[in-house]
């Protein structure tokens, strides 16, 4: 009876340890994360983001009910953060819904129609039966709702382009879950926008042209465009001061950032020095430009094409900035297939998809935060750019530079598309690395010192500027995106001819975050994921090995244990006969 009495104490007692430790430990979060790039543990800005929740943010999240195994996983891996989102602020409250839950097929259409109408896209799933293949849907998504506003969420991230298989992109999307999810509460609770402005007048690429990218960007910011015709209100905030005189006085910038998507007419001296005083005030400009003339439209209408430099009179504003952008062209081995018509068949055109050099493919291989894990970038028609001006206490860094396999082609020239039907001399492609992105920061001189005639002294003329920067991108068609047949734009960075989704906008979004001093979301968006696959040669090398030591390890452990046991009991009575 003692012995049984002492088994039930002690057996209670680890009962009441277990509860209260559990009940202790409820009210703290702990965790280690042995990754080496700490993707299981929240970015500070997140957490910062999170618990400075004012109001309630509610999640609801259609992924639930019978799903196939790898969205299941993606459900469960949605819950986890959830839950470890409500750690660091109770405000964070969800649901999980299955969309065809009692409803009939007539009453699951409709739900599904009003699910893509507010932004969210349903999957196809199909089922192998008995009677056939059987097609279900799926809603990797979420609805999150703050203050009576409300944004869907895709949980299935797919941009990434050189993923294909259903399995991969549902990994990729559980990596960058803290970003789509984290940037969407952002988007809710964002109470005042940085402005931005595409810059218009000169030749631009047009609305539909840019509309990926200022949809992007409107996710973030407030996008606007600006005519630029000389006039001092369309960039500076005027105030007039004498309305018979018509004195003014400017008080301050309009936008926070400019875009100047490839201009194609000069700027007048005036114009550049209304865009020199505003990056004087601390304005920051994204550049776009192309410092050549070479359009493929014109390529594909003649069989050549003149290559010649582009005049902007923007070559005397660069170099005070601390850059040059050279009237070349460069070619890479690394480069975009499009397609060539190599004949007929039956009466149909045949085509084949070739490398076109004079697109060059640029992987980004800066840790800068703004090219960090960015995708390939494909690129139209682009020339080098040099940084000059060493003593000027400018910072500059390369963001993009092309592959170690470069041919520089000077202007003017003559390009056709007869060279991609002739094999090219490797022996030519002998320049490496050259610069196509520059950033440059720091306190920036105006290239108007001095120049009385442009009405300085009326508008307040700075000769140095507060702390500011300015990146440089020597492609314009860079932030174009491509139309389809139907003439609808197509998202930015996919390639139709391809198939593929290129890196352009993370690029751009990544660009206009850091030049408005964003860094936080930049942070999160180029978290460090590395994919730890196994070594194949490896596998196939040591596959009897493992093999045979998962099936006879643990049987030699319980083996040694059971012998640890028997050898503990036998001494223990040993002891007690004696």
């Amino acid at each position: 009876m003692g012995k049984k009495r002492e088994n039930l104490i002690q057996f209670f007692g680890v009962v009441i340890l277990v509860i209260a430790f559990n009940i202790i430990f409820s009210f703290f979060f702990f965790r280690i994360d042995m990754t080496a790039e700490k993707r299981y543990t929240l970015s500070s800005s997140t957490r910062t983001l999170l618990k400075d929740l004012k109001d309630v943010v509610y999640v609801k999240v259609y992924l639930d009910g019978n799903l196939p195994p790898d969205f299941a996983e993606l459900s469960l891996k949605t819950k986890e953060f959830l839950d470890e989102c409500r750690v660091y602020s109770p405000q964070i409250q969800y649901e999980f819904i299955d969309p065809s839950k009692g409803k009939s097929p007539k009453e699951l259409g409709a739900v599904y129609s009003e699910l893509y109408q507010k932004g969210l896209n349903p999957q196809p799933i199909q089922d192998m039966t008995a009677d056939g293949v059987n097609t279900r849907y799926v809603v990797p998504g979420a609805l999150i709702s703050y203050q009576q506003r409300e944004i869907p969420v895709q949980l299935l991230d797919s941009d990434h382009g050189i993923l294909y298989d259903r399995g991969d992109i549902i990994n990729y999307s559980m990596e960058k879950m803290e970003y789509n999810i984290g940037n969407a509460i952002r988007r809710l609770t964002l109470q005042q926008k940085s402005s931005v402005a595409f810059l218009k007048g000169h030749g631009e690429l047009n609305n539909m042209q840019v509309f990926g990218a200022a949809v992007g960007i409107a996710d973030f910011y407030t996008v606007d465009s600006v005519i630029f015709d000389q006039k001092i209100s369309r960039l500076f905030d005027v105030k007039v001061t004498d309305s018979i005189t018509g004195d003014f006085t400017i008080e301050g910038i309009k936008y926070d950032l400019l875009i100047i998507a490839k201009p194609t007419l000069p700027f007048s001296n005036y114009e550049k020095f209304l865009l020199d005083q505003f990056v004087m005030r601390g304005g920051r400009i994204l550049w776009f430009v192309d410092p050549v003339m070479a359009e493929m439209d014109s390529l594909m209408r003649y069989p050549e094409m003149p290559v010649l430099a582009r005049e902007l009179n923007l070559e005397d504003l660069f170099f005070r900035y601390g850059v040059r952008m050279n009237t070349d062209l460069l070619q890479d081995v690394n480069a975009l297939p499009i397609p060539v018509r190599s004949g007929e068949l039956a009466g149909q055109a045949q085509y084949k998809m070739i490398p076109w050099y004079y697109f060059p493919l640029i992987t980004p291989k800066s840790n800068h935060p703004v090219v960090k894990n960015l995708n390939i970038v494909k690129t139209e028609f682009v020339s080098s750019i040099d940084t000059v001006g060493s003593r000027s206490g400018l910072r500059k860094t390369v963001l993009l530079a092309t592959s170690p396999t470069t041919k520089t082609v000077n202007t003017p020239a003559i390009i056709s598309l007869e060279t991609l039907r002739k094999r090219a001399n490797m022996m030519e492609f002998n320049r490496s690395n050259l610069p196509v992105a520059v950033l440059v920061e720091g306190v920036f001189s105006s290239l108007f010192t001095g120049y009385e005639h442009l009405n300085a002294e009326q508008i307040g003329f700075y000769e140095k500027s507060q702390p500011t920067k300015m990146i440089f991108v020597s492609d314009g068609d860079l932030i174009k995106n491509q139309i389809n047949e139907k003439n609808y734009p197509l998202p930015l960075g996919y390639d139709r001819y391809t198939d593929k989704a290129y890196g352009n906008l993370n690029f751009l979004l990544n660009a206009v975050n850091y030049l408005c001093d964003d860094e936080d979301i930049l942070h999160v968006r180029s978290k460090d994921f590395k994919m730890r696959l196994l070594d194949g040669n490896r596998v196939l090398k040591e596959k009897t090995f493992w093999q045979v030591l998962n099936v006879a390890l643990p049987l030699a452990m319980v083996l040694l244990l059971g012998l640890v046991l028997l050898l503990v009991r036998r001494f223990r009575y040993h002891r007690i006969n004696q």
